[in-house]
């Protein structure tokens, strides 16, 4: 049981100097990570091309079937063949169609090939479900057909929220009651930012949505959240900010802070993304959830604070300069 408001507050020192070895092993793993979207247009030639991210691990585009399925990334695993996905028949979905329904769509074929896929797959990230027509549907039909007979119960499944504001309550009711199946086959991990998670809590307790910024003290803060994971029935929420992620689960609660720097480095609108990025291959790499944050966050500062396209060296670099901060601040305060 949840022991409420008690919070560990992480020493990251440790934590980010065990994670310069797996940063400088990552690009040799076979593993891939696939991404739904990339930043530029990508033409068909180029779509199924592969170049490495800043972990060193090889990233392509998926087909458009998949972010239409309202997943943005999966982090493969096992030496995944990454020419099947040229030779898969993944239906688009119908373009004309204001709704698409998983019966429109599903076919013996799709199954087999969805199958295959999901096989080789370690962690599913999901998009805002605001953002996908026809949500509930289409998230039961791929959990019934494909993820729920697959013979494997180690997925790590993270969802995005978006302004629970912009939905109405029976709306997300139903999308939190398909979500919690997923627990079956893995771990369900909600990411949110403080913004929403107030507006999460208020929507699920019959109040009506902030409109503005407005948490009041850390306290409530916290309170809200522990509220929230009992309600939604999941494994993990993270709270993600400009100052810290913190983490509530059953068996554990922490913070976990942020490096300092120019809160103004955050307004990059795939800020979140470079944090699952980080975050999923440290769940691949079986790391604790301790690590793999930080190793989200390190992920993430290197594109927002550093304004860089990333490689290895840049990670290591950056995890060089957090540790040297903290050195700083510890001999300021020795000395005060």
């Amino acid at each position: 049981m949840m022991q409420a408001f008690e919070m560990e507050i992480v020493n990251s020192a440790p934590v980010l100097s065990a994670l310069v070895e797996t940063i400088k092993q990552a690009g040799k793993s076979k593993n891939t990570y696939l991404l739904c979207e990339k930043q530029r247009k990508m033409t068909d030639s180029k779509l199924h091309k592969t170049s490495p991210n800043s972990l060193g691990i090889k990233e392509l585009t998926l087909p458009v079937f998949f972010k239409k399925l309202g997943i943005k990334s999966l982090m493969m695993c096992n030496g995944y063949d990454l020419s099947s996905l040229t030779k898969y028949e993944f239906i688009v979905l119908n373009e004309n169609k204001c709704e698409n329904s998983w019966h429109d769509i599903r076919n013996d074929q799709l199954i087999a090939d969805l199958h295959l896929l999901f096989k080789k797959c370690r962690a599913i990230t999901f998009n805002d479900w605001t953002d996908l027509v026809g949500a509930s549907g289409l998230l039961t039909g791929l959990f019934d057909d494909v993820i729920k007979p697959l013979n494997k119960s180690n997925l790590d499944f993270i969802f995005y929220l978006d302004d629970p504001g912009k939905t109405l309550f029976y709306q997300i009711d139903n999308i939190l009651q398909i979500v919690s199946k997923f627990g079956i086959k893995g771990k369900v991990t909600f990411v949110l930012d403080e913004f929403e998670a107030v507006n999460l809590w208020m929507v699920l307790n019959g109040e009506m949505p902030n409109t503005t910024f407005n948490i009041n003290t850390p306290y409530d803060l916290k309170k809200k959240c522990f509220s929230i994971l009992r309600t939604m029935n999941i494994n993990r929420l993270l709270i993600y900010s400009v100052n810290s992620v913190i983490l509530f689960s059953e068996d554990q609660q922490f913070i976990f802070a942020r490096r300092d720097f120019d809160q103004i480095a955050e307004i990059a609108a795939d800020a979140r993304d470079k944090f699952i990025t980080g975050f999923s291959f440290g769940l691949l790499s079986k790391l604790d959830i301790q690590h793999s944050i930080a190793l989200g966050l390190i992920m993430l500062g290197v594109q927002t604070e550093m304004n860089i396209s990333a490689d290895t060296a840049q990670l290591l670099l950056y995890i060089e300069k957090w540790l040297a901060d903290q050195d700083q601040n510890n001999d300021k305060y020795l000395y005060q």
